[in-house]
């Protein structure tokens, strides 16, 4: 992710059994254990964009065991499920059926 001078960050993505699962993610500059409202800003962002691939490749759920994350991802409608937080795509993208 970017804007028109700087790359302002990433996220690293995988797919097992139809689950997106965000492997790692960096907002440049910002720490996402104590988001400021730039890392707040990019990380919803860039989930919200790894959610609209994984939905384009047939994933049902998306899940991060990615420190601090978490807490940023709850107001979207993730949840805890042990070390991991995990929602369904549907919350957050809209899926169409052909």
């Amino acid at each position: 992710m970017g804007d028109p001078i700087d790359e302002l960050g990433y996220v690293a993505v995988d797919m097992k059994d139809s689950v997106l699962r965000m492997r790692k993610m960096e907002v440049f500059g910002s720490n996402l254990e104590q988001p400021d409202l730039n890392a707040r800003v990019c990380s919803d962002s860039l989930m919200r964009a790894a959610a609209s691939y994984g939905a384009n490749k047939g994933a049902y759920r998306i899940e991060t065991e990615i420190p601090g994350l978490g807490t940023l991802l709850k107001g979207v409608g993730f949840l805890p499920e042990g070390k991991k937080f995990v929602c369904d795509l549907s919350k957050i993208v809209k899926i169409c059926k052909d």
